[in-house]
């Protein structure tokens, strides 16, 4: 096995090893910001919701 090819699994497990506990504790960190009690944010009312409706063709193929 070539030296490079040593250092690099060696890069990459210890890059694997230190970005997992901290990508835990971020989202750890970031999951406990909660919302005030009391709020409610609506992000889509019933008013944006569109119904797109097509007509289905019968073949797979578009005909011209």
């Amino acid at each position: 096995m070539p030296g490079w090819l040593l250092w690099t699994l060696v890069g990459i497990g210890a890059w694997i090893v230190a970005s997992v506990p901290i990508a835990l504790l971020a989202g750890r960190l970031l999951a406990r910001r909660r919302a005030p009690c009391g709020r409610f944010v609506a992000v889509a009312g019933p008013e944006s919701i569109r119904v797109r409706v097509r007509g289905r063709s019968r073949t797979l193929t578009r005909s011209g």
